[in-house]
């Protein structure tokens, strides 16, 4: 249920044109995640891997906003700004296609004029994500898991730790009776489920912060 595909620390040099130390100063300054470097023994013995999609995205959204504002200031755009209560603008939700009414209408989300709160963007991506999958009571589902989630400071939790959100379907029969159960877990990377629930989806929660990160933070006037 939890693979996902990686790639090797030369290839990712190589087709982005940065240079190791490049890498490590972003890695330094926190740009680019420790989690990201994952180490694994191959014939030719140790070499670090990437998680495919999310360094390439990174590493290209930071040799583009580098052109405009410091290493430190990127770094501190991505992490002491987002750690306040951000306001992330519609627009920017607009062009990532997250503004879909049904799903905003439920998050208290209405006037596409304005702005929305951190939180209640991150919320939106989710369900965003969940939603080609995910059957319209699903969706309730995970909305309410998300509210309770929220509340517990899911969003910090996410930027300590790899987690996922899994739409689950069970099937569950007796003599002549036959049902089918949803379920929403939000679990650490690496989880594992009973082997007879039916993986619908799952969202890395990283993947939808770091969109807010590096994408959606509504630029001060």
């Amino acid at each position: 249920m939890d693979e996902q595909k990686v790639i090797s620390k030369k290839d990712t040099l190589e087709r982005m044109g940065i240079s190791y130390g490049q890498l490590y100063r972003w890695k330094r300054k926190g740009l680019i995640p420790e989690s990201w470097f994952i180490r694994r023994s191959t014939f030719t013995g140790q070499e670090t891997f990437f998680p495919e999609e999310k360094i390439l995205a990174r590493i290209e959204r930071i040799v583009s906003l580098k052109e405009n504002c410091s290493l430190d200031q990127l770094a501190a755009r991505i992490t002491e700004k987002v750690d306040k209560k951000l306001e992330v603008a519609f627009s920017k939700l607009r062009e990532l296609g997250w503004l879909d009414k049904e799903l905003m209408e439920p998050r208290g989300v209405g006037d596409e004029e304005g702005s929305v709160a951190l939180e209640r963007a991150f919320s939106l991506g989710v369900l965003h994500e969940v939603s080609a999958a995910g059957r319209k009571e699903e969706i309730g589902l995970v909305k309410r898991t998300l509210d309770l989630a929220l509340a517990d400071s899911l969003v910090e939790r996410v930027r300590e730790q790899r987690s996922l959100l899994h739409l689950l379907r069970k099937h569950v029969g007796a003599t002549g009776i036959s049902a089918e159960i949803s379920i929403v877990v939000i679990a650490p990377g690496g989880a594992t489920f009973d082997p007879d629930l039916e993986s619908v989806h799952v969202v890395d929660l990283a993947v939808v912060l770091d969109k807010i990160k590096l994408n959606l933070i509504k630029e001060e006037k």
